[in-house]
């Protein structure tokens, strides 16, 4: 039990809580041996494993559990990992099937079917994730899947700070909104629109202003058109979190069946169906083929 007691000093402020169980790999005990067993340690497995870090008021900041894991000088391999870590605003939970958790970045390392949920319902899918406890984000480098009610994108490599309620997909991303369709539209078309948007990247996302910036290469495809731009942003209604502005700029373009209207702005209003282009913009109609001027 001295060799554990040594090892747990490495974690400081952090209380650690094992089932260790001592495997004996050689029987015979002889003075080579006995050399060997001076230059390292003894084998060990841990069962019920759960590291926890409280904050100087006495609150419990995190805690991570694990089925079994290895201690390392600095650092703990976990099998089985969950994560319930708390903010000013909002709780999160994480689990993936493997994870290392290093003491001197604060930093979790998790992979294989990772899976982060917040009370706030931000759901976040991905093969590879780090969790930093301090800074309290989490990013990667892998294709990754953020879901928030009717709001899901997918692309590679992001980041997420939960405490400011923002993430920034980095690239090739695609956007599903599938939403309430507007009023005027709902008798026609269906209580329930659907919603394209994919962008070179990246994408910047802050819930708490409910706003989203496409950027690089954008297009955007429903079920009256096309947009095409640099840049948009969605604006979300705070209550129903449903698509209530888009705003586009930098080389706008809409397409409605044969018509493309060219722009530097445009404003889709999207419970009126009214779009408002405030710069000049360029209207090209593409007329039948048998149809006769009206004036000569």
């Amino acid at each position: 039990m001295g060799m554990v007691s040594r090892k747990m000093e490495n974690f400081p402020g952090i209380m650690i809580k094992v089932k260790v169980l001592f495997l004996i790999s050689a029987v015979i005990i002889c003075p080579v041996c006995m050399a060997q067993e001076d230059n390292k340690a003894a084998d060990q497995e841990i069962n019920g494993f759960s590291l926890v870090q409280y904050s100087d008021s006495g609150d419990k900041k995190w805690e991570l559990n694990g089925r079994s894991a290895e201690l390392e000088e600095n650092s703990v391999k976990i099998d089985d990992v969950s994560i319930l870590a708390s903010g000013d605003e909002t709780f999160l939970k994480l689990k993936a099937r493997e994870g290392n958790f290093d003491r001197d970045e604060s930093l979790a390392r998790l992979k294989k079917d990772v899976v982060l949920k917040t009370t706030d319902g931000i759901t976040i899918k991905t093969d590879a994730l780090n969790w930093d406890a301090e800074a309290k984000n989490v990013f990667t480098e892998e294709p990754v899947n953020i879901k928030r009610a009717d709001f899901e994108v997918n692309g590679r490599g992001a980041t997420c700070d939960l405490e400011n309620k923002t993430a920034e997909v980095k690239k090739d991303v695609t956007a599903n909104i599938n939403a309430a369709m507007p009023a005027y539209m709902a008798a026609v078309s269906g209580d329930r629109q659907k919603t394209v948007i994919t962008c070179d990247g990246p994408l910047e996302i802050n819930y708490s202003k409910n706003k989203a910036s496409f950027l690089n290469n954008v297009k955007v495809e429903d079920s009256q058109g096309n947009i095409l731009a640099d840049r948009i942003d969605v604006y979300f209604d705070a209550g129903s979190r449903r698509v209530k502005c888009v705003v586009a700029r930098g080389g706008v373009e809409i397409i409605n069946g044969g018509n493309v209207t060219y722009s530097e702005k445009a404003i889709y209003l999207v419970d009126e169906g009214r779009v408002i282009l405030p710069k000049r913009p360029k209207l090209v109609i593409q007329s039948e083929p048998n149809l006769k001027p009206a004036l000569q």
